[in-house]
């Protein structure tokens, strides 16, 4: 029954549970809820297998299944329905990543035996990691005890809901972290820096060359010169549209007008006379946490410092124990508050002793050692060092000498945080934990530099009243029917807007997966439904859409589908990033004419140029002096006799011809340790992120839950 109360002490195991559940790499996005035919439609793939909402539904289901049963057995009630949902909107990544690491798991045979498993639960290598956010079998520090483990364990696994939490949800954990490391660490023991490799890093590094150059940059061609025509970039889009930068998602580009809700005097003053109302009774709640959830539209009882106006800061900070500051605004609110504490924090060090329960066969045992030793110590207060280094079981202080320095009231566990705070300084005495028992030498108390403040806030939310809505709705419906809804021009929405005086608020290349602006906030669903919906068609208007604070009117400029555009299709941006490549294509080959020859000087003429020096250039900076990165004329001089003359050279700003001056080799050592080691590390510490991203291509990973949700296919 101890064990039992213990763990339902832990309020916020409530939460934790379905979290802990959930592994790294979780994306968090939300399930189409739809019926008929998109009930079935195919939402996510791996590894070639297709997984529907109904497939994805039952998933959710067994998985919400496995967690309430740990949770009501944990805490007597079953879990609320907003763990099912916060499990629906994020079990899918999970799922998904496990499938694909999974697949390599299978081909290269890596498991967690028996005896592994054992081992990071309570073994002798136990993983600490899976204990401390949940602050079991954690010491003083907050940090994972292996004496609390040792303790508490059999004890709380006599309670069933607990073994199935730690069995299932904990082991799980434990087990799929495993696999991950074993794979890792499989994978980055096949990966190193050869001889050769880290000969051609050192010389890249270490060799230099200095030579004379003319530089004539695209900028001298013009524009008119160059003539980039239409064709001329669908030729060229033609043969690059396969690479990787032109697959697109789907994505729509609108403008929108917002119409500000805009609280009347009446609005106002309901939320402020409310709390005016209760001024005095917030003076005199004898509980304040009950008067904040009886009174507060937003029931925040976790006090603290809290952010004020800046009229109100000053008035906040200086104000006394029990004033109550307000009403005031703060944005869409009114609000008053209750100053519960306005003083410096206090900071205690203290050394300490810990005698852990499992290091004695009964508290009995336990307690004449820990008598003894203050006894022993009083009288040797010269002696704690070597008591701690002998006795001690909390290895998080022992290489200290038992010390903890100046940590605050927060810190540390109810008993052991009164010994500090309480006792007068000097004081030798024992306090018992669910540690052990610890014998604390108070070292000196002092008052921090921090103020600390602690703040009840009760609000009221500032309701725009149905009338104020209507009123702005009325607005945004007149600018709707100023013309055709239909195939409006940009021209036509923009005018109409000014003549309205409305601002236009561009929204380009919005991708279906995105999940917010800043405009819209979460509500931004409500536009995405509307912009990718298949029976909105460019240059349509939206009808008025209402949200909290504002009613928007918007207009589709452009939308486009997922996968390889056309060139209709394509966007602005990408349409101008094609001319950029084309026009420097064309600038490249008027400049190389221009500069044809062998004297360096002449060709500097031709061009308006002067003859320009670089020295001491590595391959690996490719950095020309005065110009910039220019990998193409570095490499290009690095592959050239001394006073050979090169042909015109294309770089990332203009046209190169190069003179070498100096070949500057660096003497090879003998060996290449050094760098192969600090490439080996190099090259392991990118290996997560490169290896996820490639199982991810090869697996064929994709979660199409966002198309399902807002286009229906």
């Amino acid at each position: 029954m101890a064990a039992i109360g213990e763990i339902r002490k832990r309020s916020w195991l409530l939460v934790v549970v379905i979290v802990v559940g959930m592994l790294a790499f979780i994306l968090g996005d939300t399930l189409s809820r739809g019926g008929g035919a998109i009930e079935q439609a195919a939402i996510a793939t791996v590894n070639g297998e297709e997984i529907t909402s109904l497939d994805y539904q039952q998933m959710v289901e067994a998985e919400f299944d496995k967690t309430n049963r740990a949770f009501q057995a944990l805490n007597g009630q079953p879990a609320p329905s907003s763990m099912k949902q916060q499990l629906t909107d994020n079990y899918l990544s999970q799922y998904l990543n496990q499938e694909m690491f999974q697949a390599e798991y299978d081909k290269l045979g890596i498991e967690v035996t028996d005896e592994e498993f054992n081992d990071l639960l309570q073994g002798n290598n136990v993983d600490g990691q899976l204990y401390e956010p949940y602050g079991f079998f954690v010491g003083p520090d907050r940090k994972f005890n292996r004496d609390s483990l040792n303790r508490l364990l059999p004890s709380y696994l006599q309670n069933p809901g607990f073994q199935f939490f730690f069995e299932n949800i904990i082991g799980e954990q434990a087990e799929k972290s495993q696999l991950q490391n074993k794979y890792f660490n499989m994978l980055e023991k096949g990966l190193y820096v050869t001889s050769y490799e880290a000969k051609k890093s050192f010389e890249a590094n270490g060799n230099t060359v200095n030579f004379d150059f003319v530089h004539a940059p695209f900028s001298s061609v013009t524009i008119e010169e160059a003539n980039v025509t239409e064709a001329d970039m669908k030729a060229y889009y033609a043969e690059h549209k396969n690479e990787k930068k032109y697959k697109q998602k789907d994505k729509v580009s609108f403008q929108f007008v917002e119409f500000e809700i805009t609280p009347s005097e009446e609005d106002l003053a309901g939320a402020r006379d409310y709390l005016e109302e209760r001024v005095e009774l917030f003076k005199e709640a004898k509980n304040d946490t009950t008067f904040v959830m009886n009174n507060s539209d937003s029931k925040n009882t976790n006090f603290g410092e809290g952010n004020f106006p800046s009229e109100i800061d000053s008035i906040v900070n200086n104000a006394q124990n029990g004033d109550v500051i307000g009403p005031y605004r703060d944005g869409d609110f009114f609000k008053i508050s209750k100053v519960l504490k306005n003083s410096f924090k206090q900071e205690a060090e203290v050394r300490h002793i810990l005698l852990g329960n499992n290091e004695y066969p009964n508290q009995v045992a336990q307690q004449e050692r820990a008598d003894s030793l203050v006894k022993a110590l009083k009288r040797n207060r010269r002696g704690f060092e070597d008591a701690v280094e002998k006795f001690t079981t909390d290895l998080g202080s022992k290489e200290k000498g038992g010390k903890y320095e100046w940590f605050d009231d927060k810190t540390m566990v109810p008993e052991f945080t009164k010994v500090s705070f309480e006792e007068p300084i000097g004081t030798i005495t024992q306090t018992r934990t669910q540690f052990g028992i610890h014998i604390i030498e108070v070292l000196g108390r002092r008052q921090s530099e921090d103020k600390e403040l602690i703040v009840a806030t009760v609000d009221s939310e500032i309701r725009r009243s149905r009338e104020t809505i209507n009123s702005v709705r009325d607005r945004a419906l007149e600018f709707i029917t100023s013309f055709d809804k239909n195939n409006v021009s940009d021209s036509a929405f923009r005018s109409a807007a000014t003549k309205a005086g409305l601002s236009v608020t561009p929204a380009d290349d919005i991708l279906i997966t995105q999940k917010d602006m800043p405009e819209f906030g979460s509500n931004f669903d409500q536009v995405k439904k509307w912009a990718f919906n298949k029976n909105t068609d460019n240059g349509d208007i939206s009808d008025e859409l209402v949200f909290d604070r504002m009613v928007a009117v918007a207009h589709l400029l452009s939308r486009s589908q997922a996968g390889i555009p056309t060139w209709e299709n394509l966007s602005q941006n990408m349409k101008n990033s094609i001319e950029y490549e084309v026009m420097n294509d064309k600038k490249a080959k008027i400049l190389k004419e221009r500069m044809a020859g062998t004297n360096l000087e002449e060709i500097a003429g031709k061009v308006n140029a002067s003859v320009m020096s670089a020295e001491n250039v590595t391959l690996s900076s490719s950095n020309v002096t005065n110009i910039g990165n220019e990998p193409a004329v570095v490499g290009t001089a690095f592959g050239m006799e001394v006073n050979a003359t090169s042909k015109p050279v294309a770089g990332n700003s203009g046209v190169f011809v190069v003179r070498l001056k100096a070949n500057n080799p660096v003497a090879i050592p003998d060996n290449f340790d050094q760098q192969k080691s600090a490439g080996t590390t190099q090259l392991r510490s990118n290996a997560k992120n490169r290896a996820f991203e490639a199982l991810k291509d090869l697996s064929g990973m994709e979660d199409n839950r966002e198309r399902v949700n807002v286009i229906g296919n």
